[in-house]
């Protein structure tokens, strides 16, 4: 039987806050596959379709606006919503060419990042 629950890619670089929010969503009942920057990110994509995408802007050897310039131009889940999971405090007209559906600044609050998880998770 296939794995029902919403699955998310976790792109982040910070081990306390990927462990953290990996712990929150499978909490929630997400399955969760991480990635610690935007090169490992891509990778993941060639085999895991995920729901939803979270993603941190600053990270080592692949950003994440390289990160989503290439996924997008590799055609890697072009549909799938991406929250943007930041504190970068970059021009709105920036952030709108990511294609995000949401951006949440760190520290974030947990509720509400788990309440944007949810509402802009693709189903099955």
């Amino acid at each position: 039987m296939a794995d029902a629950r919403r699955r998310v890619l976790l792109v982040e670089d910070d081990q306390q806050i990927r462990e953290f929010l990996t712990d929150a969503l499978g909490d929630e009942d997400f399955a969760v596959r991480v990635a610690t920057d935007g090169r490992s990110a891509l990778e993941a994509l060639r085999t895991f379709q995920p729901h939803l995408i979270l993603l941190d802007l600053r990270m080592p050897d692949m950003d994440g606006w390289s990160f989503r310039e290439r996924q997008l131009a590799d055609d890697l889940a072009p549909n799938v919503p991406l929250l943007v999971l930041t504190a970068v405090h970059a021009l709105p007209e920036r952030m709108e060419r990511l294609g995000a559906a949401a951006v949440i600044q760190k520290p974030f609050d947990l509720e509400d990042l788990l309440s944007a998880a949810k509402r802009y998770c693709l189903s099955d």
